[in-house]
Parts: C-alpha cells; sequence; structure tokens
C-alpha cells in the first residue's frame, strides 16, 4: 500500500504511525484506470477515499443528461468524506478516474472508533479530516458563487481569480499599448479542456467559445491552449 507521506490528512503522523493506523481502520488499497468509475451516481458510500496518486473528477448528470463537472481532486485530496460524515446512504455524484489512479479507502465507522490502544495519531488523523472537511467547504462555496454569476464573462473572470487565489498567483504588470499605462494581469493552467470548462462553469459550449472570443479581440483575455490570461 502506498503511504500518504505526503497528504494533509497524515500531516503530524509519522509514515510508521501511519502505517498502523492504515492496519488498524482496515485500509484498502484500489487502482483505477484512466476513465474508469471510482464511485457511481448511487452507490453506497460507507468509506473515505484517498487519491494517493493521479487525480479524479467528480461529476453529475441532470435529468436532461447535461455532465455538470464540480470538482477535480488531485494527489492529497480525500473524497467522499461529505457523503459518509453526512450519513448519506447514496452517492449523488459520480467519482471517475481522470488519470490512472491509485486510491487508498478508509472505512468511516472504523475511522471514528478510538483504537485499543487509544494512540494519540489516531486522534491527529480526526483533526486533520475536520480541517481537510471546512477547507472544501471553502472551496466548494467558491464554486457555487461562480456557479451564481449571471453572464459567462463574468463566470470565466471569477473561475480565473478563483483559481489563482487557491494556486497562491498574484498579478503581475504587462506593458500596455502605444501611449498607454502598464496592465495588470494574471495568468492560470486550466485543469479542463474547454469543453470541460463549459461543463464546469454551467454554460453552453458553443456560447462559451463566442464569448472567450469576444474577450480576446477586446483584450481582455488571452488563451494558449490551457493557458489563460486575464487583464484587468
Amino acid at each position: 500500500m502506498i503511504l500518504p507521506g505526503n497528504i494533509s490528512l497524515f500531516e503530524g503522523i509519522t509514515p510508521e504511525e501511519s502505517a498502523v493506523l492504515l492496519e488498524c481502520v482496515s485500509a484498502r488499497e484500489r487502482r483505477f484506470s484512466r476513465g474508469e468509475t471510482v464511485i457511481a451516481e448511487g452507490d453506497r458510500v460507507e468509506s473515505i477515499g484517498i487519491v494517493a496518486a493521479g487525480s479524479v473528477r467528480v461529476t453529475r448528470t441532470d435529468l436532461d443528461g447535461n455532465r455538470m463537472i464540480i470538482a477535480t481532486f488531485g494527489a492529497g485530496s480525500l473524497f467522499g468524506e461529505s457523503f459518509a460524515c453526512a450519513g448519506i446512504p447514496r452517492a449523488p455524484v459520480s467519482v471517475v478516474a481522470e488519470t490512472d489512479v491509485v486510491a487508498v479507502f478508509l472505512p468511516f465507522a472504523r475511522l471514528l472508533r478510538p483504537c485499543e490502544s487509544s494512540c494519540g495519531f489516531h486522534a491527529r488523523l480526526i483533526e486533520n479530516m475536520v480541517r481537510m472537511l471546512a477547507r472544501k467547504n471553502l472551496t466548494l462555496n467558491s464554486r457555487i458563487e461562480i456557479a451564481g454569476m449571471r453572464s459567462i464573462r463574468d463566470k470565466v473572470r471569477g473561475y480565473a481569480a478563483a483559481l489563482a487565489r487557491e494556486r497562491g498567483l498574484s498579478r503581475a504588470e504587462a506593458p500596455g499599448g502605444e501611449g498607454q499605462a502598464p496592465r495588470r494581469s494574471v495568468t492560470v493552467e486550466l485543469p479542463f479542456s474547454r469543453g470541460e470548462l463549459a461543463d464546469y462553469l454551467c454554460v453552453d459550449r458553443s456560447a462559451l467559445s463566442r464569448e472567450l472570443g469576444r474577450m480576446r479581440d477586446e483584450g481582455i483575455l488571452e488563451l494558449a491552449g490551457r493557458r489563460l490570461t486575464i487583464f484587468d
């Protein structure tokens, strides 16, 4: 089993303690190929998943069959913990392997039950999990805020700003045109293709492409592949 030594859930816990803890809670490791379903919508969720390697994507399909991308989680992230903690018997979303993935599953009931030795690092694990849940809630609140914006332009700018904050990026000054003052900009690498970005922003793909073209023509953004620069 891959020991999660660089995972926030195990912060303050040594690799040796992690190994003991994983055995204590009957953790299991599973491997998924790219595109394989990790959790299907409607599955029972009784374990917390840890992305030990790779990345997963959380999606939901509406009644008309339209896909909405809710979030992506890379190595070190948790998934399924909200449903397990809340006692939701069936997953309302799907989790799909975005790349080849190694996942470690921790049964939630065993996780909350103190082990016989009442080890301090078990309590530390629970403390870390609560902290990660709080951080994820902040991220999802930002996601809701972006989805609720009225225009596609606002959604694109809001999402770029949220990515920059999440990754600790600051605005940089770029030279202005002749006789113009320097302009400030921020550049981010999008985790999505253009079609996937439309699914994430909950907008029509053709409408998104048209708006991106207008924003480019107006000098508001530059888009090269997945590299997006937004100018003030």
